[in-house]
């Protein structure tokens, strides 16, 4: 329980008025959104007389390299069936664009590849009877399904198979999770970095700006929701991103805090069509909660009001829910009389405190926001939503030589590499004997 000192309860103080008045200018101040949900749930395995498994498919059977495929916005849900290939839309299974040629590529080598989907509720939070999972709660779905198939086919298959995670769009933000814990993960765990092959992210909203997109100069922006540097640990080098110019989701303008506030705070909310009052009590339960963690936050770094670390930042931090403000092992709280205490003082006697420190902030939350016009000013608007889809195109007969046919050349050659060192190390064994 956070104890009610002095020096505790001002800082508090200070941080939920500047809480609240942030949170409330993002999210109703923020442009026009456009995101693409992020697929989340069980490793099911859901069939139906319409699922089928394509005959190149060597996931039931330990190939040398398994995709694990996490697709994109409302197409995929919990019950899935990870084996299961469905007819492909102009508007969904894009993912289905790599794996299924994958297998076309590789047929004359039976055992090379293997795919799985995986099951999760692709949502936004948009329900019209019933609330359906919260982007956040999809996404945290999405990273428990990819663990658990990743796990269960290294328990089966154990050094036989390498994996290469594969995410488009909310599905890559659900691939930058599991690669980013994984990669930082013991040597003695389960799956570990080296039984990953390759890691590729396809329209990555965690894109980091200006990094090279399948081998080439890649756009100046990055990742909407954030485009600062990325620790991949152990598996950096292993990774690549494609991405096409004004795409929102991996190419934005970097300095848009406000906005990537704003879908931090929108993701925790239902947006059932019909229970319009569930929208107004999440919104609340989010600003009440991300004021707690926000204290908590501010609270266990001692320093933080001589820092260069803003409200702002805090905020963006704080409305991640897995974001942990205390460090590991602490459950530090915050009780409702102590916000409401909080909130008295920093409106009243601890008003200069907040102020100052908001005072001081200013230049940089303008500096943090420059790039906010850019949205409407470059062709965003326009652009944006087609170059989000335009990495699909995988026809033999044009010219063009698209990103999912780069990413299935990719995959091919991590995949020849794999068998290579398989037969290498078998002579080797051999003659040790």
């Amino acid at each position: 329980m956070l104890r009610s000192t002095p020096a505790v309860t001002g800082l508090a103080r200070a941080a939920v008025t500047a809480t609240v008045l942030l949170l409330a200018a993002s999210v109703f101040g923020a442009p026009g959104l456009a995101v693409a949900a992020p697929d989340t749930g069980s490793a099911g395995s859901g069939s139906s007389d319409a699922d089928r498994v394509d005959p190149n498919n060597y996931a039931a059977d330990c190939p040398d390299v398994m995709i694990v495929a996490v697709s994109g916005a409302t197409d995929s849900t919990e019950d899935r069936n990870p084996l299961a290939d469905e007819n492909r839309q102009l508007w969904s299974n894009w993912v289905g664009n790599v794996t299924v040629p994958t297998g076309e590529a590789n047929k004359d080598d039976p055992g090379t590849v293997g795919w799985m989907y995986v099951p999760y509720p692709s949502t936004y939070g948009l329900g019209l009877l019933q609330p359906v999972p919260t982007y956040q709660d999809s996404m945290a779905a999405g990273v428990a399904s990819t663990n658990r198939i990743l796990d269960e086919n290294k328990a089966k298959c154990g050094d036989a198979t390498k994996y290469v995670l594969l995410g488009y769009s909310v599905g890559a933000e659900v691939v930058e999770r599991v690669a980013r814990e994984l990669g930082h993960r013991d040597s003695n765990a389960l799956v570990t970095a080296d039984d990953i092959a390759g890691v590729a992210l396809i329209g990555d909203p965690y894109r980091p700006a200006g990094t090279p997109s399948m081998g080439e100069p890649g756009p100046p922006g990055g990742g909407f929701m954030s485009s600062g540097p990325a620790d991949y640990g152990a598996l950096d080098g292993k990774i690549t991103y494609a991405c096409r110019p004004y795409d929102i989701a991996c190419d934005a303008p970097q300095e848009i805090a406000v906005l990537e506030l704003a879908l931090g705070v929108l993701g925790q909310m239902h947006f059932t069509l019909l229970n319009p009052g569930q929208t107004v009590s999440d919104f609340a339960n989010a600003v009440s909660s991300m004021a707690a963690r926000s204290i908590v936050h501010i609270v266990t770094h001692e320093d933080w009001f001589a820092s260069d670390e803003s409200f702002l930042d805090v905020l963006r931090k704080v409305a991640d829910q897995t974001y942990d403000p205390d460090g590991p092992d602490q459950d530090m709280q915050v009780s409702q009389e102590q916000m409401v205490e909080a909130l008295n003082w920093a409106m009243g006697p601890g008003s200069d405190v907040v102020k100052a420190k908001l005072a001081a902030e200013g230049p940089g939350f303008v500096e943090d926001n420059r790039d906010v016009f850019a949205l409407v000013i470059k062709p965003y608007i326009f652009l944006g939503f087609i170059q989000h889809l335009f990495y699909w195109n995988n026809n033999p007969n044009d010219p063009w030589y698209w990103e999912s046919e780069k990413v299935v050349d990719w995959i091919t050659a991590l995949a020849q590499s794999e068998k290579d060192r398989k037969a290498a190390e078998v002579p080797a064994a051999t003659s040790g004997n």
